[in-house]
């Protein structure tokens, strides 16, 4: 059985030109909600880890570009 994060990632082949306009907003939309519906299956922990490395990507892109960014929150920061 795949977990609920693999199968966010499955990817639907189908030529975007092949689909209708209203076909191609359904497929958006049902997407938006099954990652909507994911996060929040997510424990406060899970999340604030996931937005931990997102700061970090961002710092580390920013720091590479040469812009001044605020560093990231600490790992061991408090929650709550």
């Amino acid at each position: 059985m795949e977990d609920a994060e693999s199968s966010l990632l499955k990817f639907d082949a189908t030529p975007l030109s092949a689909a209708t306009p209203a076909e191609l907003a359904g497929k958006i939309f049902a997407a938006k909600a099954r990652r909507r519906s994911w996060l929040a299956s997510l424990t406060v922990e899970e999340k604030y880890r996931r937005l931990l490395q997102l700061q970090r990507m961002v710092w580390e892109t920013r720091r590479a570009a040469g812009k001044p960014s605020p560093a990231p929150w600490p790992d061991h920061a408090a929650l709550g």
